[in-house]
């Protein structure tokens, strides 16, 4: 899988220099740059917002939901989104924080996230929907929360 990445204040080598200060290891070729944020959404199944650059929530993002493969998510690591426009559009969006309800049921019904710590390498990535998506930064709070909301839908998980 590819990560394409849009940033509009910090640059592929500024980005790659960081990794480097944490000894992470990227593929290169994996981890595309792109100049703008339509290039980074063109074909992607997920939109990650990891920053709270102003701009971010003034996107036209109907116009990405069209250019997204289906099913098209957001993950709000931020809060900064506007959810339920975004749900309107036809995203199925994860705020981080916010607990996402299931069309017609209340709080009570919700069942927990799911447990993902502890899981086999094989049990992370089978998939019930044909998907397997990289979520990079599992171990961080953002990171675990993905990839515990892509798993409850039946995705396998890389991360």
């Amino acid at each position: 899988a590819q990560v394409h990445v849009y940033d509009p204040k910090v640059k592929r080598e500024e980005a790659l220099t960081e990794f480097r200060y944490h000894d992470m290891q990227v593929d290169e070729a994996r981890l595309v740059f792109s100049a703008s944020p339509q290039a980074a959404v063109g074909g992607a199944h997920a939109i990650v917002v990891l920053t709270e650059w102003d701009e971010f929530k003034t996107y036209d993002y109907a116009a990405f939901h069209a250019m997204m493969m289906k099913p098209a998510f957001v993950f709000d690591g931020r809060g900064i989104l506007n959810r339920p426009q975004l749900e309107r559009i036809g995203f199925e969006v994860h705020t981080i924080g916010q607990a996402r309800r299931e069309q017609g049921a209340s709080a009570a019904d919700q069942s927990p996230e799911p447990e993902v710590e502890g899981l086999t390498v094989e049990e992370s990535l089978r998939s019930t929907t044909g998907r397997v998506i990289l979520v990079t930064g599992t171990a961080g709070f953002v990171g675990f929360h993905a990839a515990a909301a892509l798993k409850k839908r039946g995705d396998g998980v890389l991360g």
